[in-house]
């Protein structure tokens, strides 16, 4: 069997981008020449290092050096960064070909993909449906088969919830694991980026790639990375699971949801896992101290966007009024 070239997947994503971004929408930004080229250049420079020129899409507000990242939002058109994210340069470092820019909710505010200045992302299961946010075009772009994998950020429910909706694998690392440098800001102590993938194996890779300390992020953690993929064991027998109490309330989650959830913990008994009732007593506040954290650090992180130094620019008489004008015309209704 003819060993496929790099060129050969990038090639068939592309064209399934053609068949169905489409109706999707979501990707945002794809320059074709370019991805055509580095693949090229990939294959000719094989070494026979293996994982090499995986394509995948990175959610807009990840910054691309020279490529436009505008986190879905008017206020940022235009603008192509002068500097690459952390997570960027270890993508390309390990042979990654990036496919272009997936959509979301403008600023990462939202959990629907509809508050995007490029339209809504659908959902590749049904149309009519949405496929969860703020990282709606990072999973529904993996779900459709657009490409193989995705990052996307989380601040409270951002990959998470859109992969669940969308049928693949999604994770919020712990906060510090992977580097925020490059990120555009929605609250920063709670924003981390994660990868989005088909499959749990695929997710575990992505995640050893991405993780480590960064000194140009103070938060990182300096810590050991660990291999993630060797955590991909078929005997789960020593293993425990906790099943926090609070996280499934009686009559509070739907049926279907939760006749899934005791399948799924018949399945793990069968292969051995302990499974262990737990209490985390502080659920009932996650909430409300998200609602006030969010907004308050949102605030702080959305003021610099003025149209004063980049983006988009309203003029008028005052620079007052010029802020004014810009921030209105430039947020959406989310923002």
């Amino acid at each position: 069997m003819k060993k496929r070239s790099i060129l050969d997947n990038v090639t068939t994503c592309l064209d399934r981008i053609d068949a169905v971004n489409g109706k999707l929408n979501a990707m945002i930004y794809l320059d074709r020449d370019k991805v055509l080229e580095d693949a090229r250049i990939m294959d000719a420079a094989d070494t026979g290092e293996r994982p090499r020129g995986i394509p995948i899409a990175i959610k807009d507000n990840i910054c691309v050096k020279g490529e436009p990242t505008t986190c879905a939002s008017k206020i940022l058109e235009g603008f192509e960064p002068p500097y690459e994210a952390t997570v960027i340069k270890k993508l390309k470092d390990a042979g990654f070909i990036l496919m272009g820019k997936a959509n979301m909710d403008e600023f990462a505010f939202g959990s629907s993909c509809e508050t995007s200045c490029y339209g809504p992302t659908r959902n590749p299961w049904d149309l009519e449906r949405i496929p969860g946010g703020s990282s709606g075009g990072s999973a529904s772009a993996v779900a459709s088969g657009e490409v193989p994998m995705a990052l996307g950020s989380d601040t409270g429910g951002s990959i998470r919830q859109p992969s669940a909706l969308c049928g693949i694998v999604g994770m919020k690392p712990t906060y510090g694991r992977v580097s925020r440098y490059g990120l555009i800001a929605f609250a920063s102590s709670l924003d981390q980026i994660g990868p989005l993938t088909a499959n749990v194996s695929d997710c575990a890779s992505l995640l050893n790639v991405i993780s480590g300390y960064d000194e140009l992020d103070s938060t990182s953690a300096d810590l050991p990375v660990p291999d993630f993929t060797k955590a991909l064991v078929d005997d789960i027998g020593k293993v425990r699971i906790g099943i926090p109490k609070e996280y499934f309330p009686e009559g509070g989650i739907d049926k279907e949801v939760a006749n899934a959830i005791e399948i799924s913990k018949d399945i793990l008994r069968d292969l051995g896992a302990e499974l262990v009732d737990i209490t985390l007593p502080h659920t009932e506040y996650a909430v409300s101290c998200y609602y006030i954290i969010a907004p308050a650090e949102a605030s702080s992180n959305l003021a610099r966007f003025d149209g004063d130094h980049y983006g988009f620019r309203e003029e008028a008489k005052s620079i007052v009024n010029m802020y004014l004008k810009t921030r209105t015309m430039g947020f959406g209704k989310e923002a």
